[in-house]
């Protein structure tokens, strides 16, 4: 895993707002709604089932084809891997053409514009138990109350932090807002050059992590319906000002930066940084770059809560099948497949995702790693943005008043109502 994970969203999302309404189907979905696939019944799949898979995962996809293909001998599956920062063309050109494949991976984030542009057939009822799945994860999902795409891992972000500093400075981990300020300032005193890495108006980042204090001071984004923005609520700028003020009493600075790809990583693990806010893919190179020193250097808490909890961000891959897929039943079943707990804890060994299937996490020991087990404690604790179709111009928007409040040129109050106008120019749909 690498911090390229953090701007999949945005990879995919920011393209799609722009090639959608190009589409030779409406963008704004009205055109008419795809019908309900009929039941996916249990023979053995058949025929050619064509994938796309992005980064790592189109990469290893192809193992599990391998399996899934020795249990339904007369089915093929190919898995084509595609960049992430090429999928959002592909898939909308695909869309517009009519010339998909059977099935795609897709980020939870992007999956409402591609509804809207009647792209993707609704899953067919009955095809899994919805329970056997991380519960947020399964309402990023659906759009209307259906479901149009299957979970398969997720993110979702906690502090790592320099533990061998907070021990010289005499501090645990934080629990709450107020901790993490004074702890991020011990660490600085410690050694540190920054004590907490915030992205400070980074494309793709900075809402990412500033959305969640908005949630952890109890507010939202929209109401509960996703009719309307609340962002003019109290919580909303008690979350900003939360956010502001890491900035303004020094332990966060105005230019943070996870740039370039890997360096947050080599920071921390050189001391440079003292905390940030990230995704299980910080283990493995922090493991490679300290070694036998990554237990004694790295520590991983839950992020510290606000009056409205600990929240963090949820997000992950999504298997999506397309409306005119040639071969639609055998797409369903080999997702079928990689859903069962055995089949998705292979795709989380080979991949090092985290399972969206919550039984797949006993099943390839997850719980038995202390660190990975910090993010089986978050997931208690997440949230979703909107699943709607505007979501990449929005996020935009949220980056944008992100990068004013660490510079001080906007206050909190002034920020939560530009936010709430800007953001209602936009739109939901």
């Amino acid at each position: 895993m690498t911090a390229k994970k953090w701007v999949r969203g945005l990879a995919i999302a920011t393209a799609v707002t722009f090639t959608l309404t190009g589409c030779g189907r409406d963008a704004a979905g009205t055109t008419e709604a795809p019908a309900d696939v009929s039941a996916v019944n249990d023979s053995p799949a058949t025929g050619d089932i064509t994938i796309w898979a992005m980064g790592t995962e189109g990469e290893l996809m192809p193992e599990i084809a391998k399996a899934f293909q020795k249990a339904n001998p007369q089915a093929r599956v190919t898995v084509t891997a595609v960049p992430w920062d090429d999928a959002p063309t592909k898939i909308s050109t695909a869309i517009a053409s009519g010339q998909t494949p059977d099935a795609t991976l897709l980020n939870p984030e992007t999956l409402a514009a591609f509804v809207a542009a009647q792209g993707f057939a609704p899953v067919p009822q009955g095809l899994l138990d919805e329970a056997a799945f991380d519960a947020n994860a399964m309402a990023a999902t659906k759009i209307g109350g259906k479901s149009y795409a299957v979970p398969l891992y997720v993110d979702t972000r906690t502090l790592f932090y320099r533990k061998d500093l907070a021990e010289k400075a005499g501090v645990r981990a934080p629990r709450s807002w107020a901790e993490l300020t004074s702890f991020a300032a011990a660490l600085q005193e410690n050694g540190a050059k920054e004590g907490l890495l915030l992205p400070t108006g980074e494309a793709g980042f900075t809402h990412q992590v500033l959305v969640p204090y908005i949630w952890q001071a109890g507010g939202a984004l929209t109401d509960p319906a996703q009719g309307g923005f609340t962002m003019n609520a109290p919580q909303v700028v008690e979350g900003l000002t939360t956010y502001q003020s890491l900035i303004k009493k020094g332990v966060a600075s105005e230019t943070g930066t996870y740039e370039p790809w890997g360096s947050v990583e080599e920071r921390l693990a050189k001391g440079e940084i003292g905390s940030v806010v990230n995704g299980s893919w910080l283990i493995g190179p922090l493991k490679k770059l300290l070694g036998a020193e990554f237990d004694k250097k790295i520590g991983l808490t839950t992020v510290p809560a606000g009056p409205g909890g600990g929240i963090s961000w949820l997000s992950g891959g999504q298997l999506a099948v397309f409306r005119d897929a040639k071969n639609a039943d055998g797409a369903w079943k080999f997702i079928r497949f990689l859903s069962t707990p055995e089949q998705a804890a292979e795709f989380s060994r080979l991949t090092a995702d985290l399972p969206a299937v919550t039984e797949a996490w006993q099943v390839a020991g997850l719980n038995d790693d202390p660190a990975v087990a910090v993010f089986r404690d978050q997931l208690k604790a997440t949230a979703n943005p909107p699943t709607v179709p505007t979501w990449a111009e929005l996020s935009a928007i949220i980056d944008g008043y992100g990068e004013r409040l660490a510079r001080g040129t906007i206050t909190p109050q002034d920020a939560a109502a530009g936010l709430q106008k800007d953001m209602s120019a936009v739109g939901l749909k």
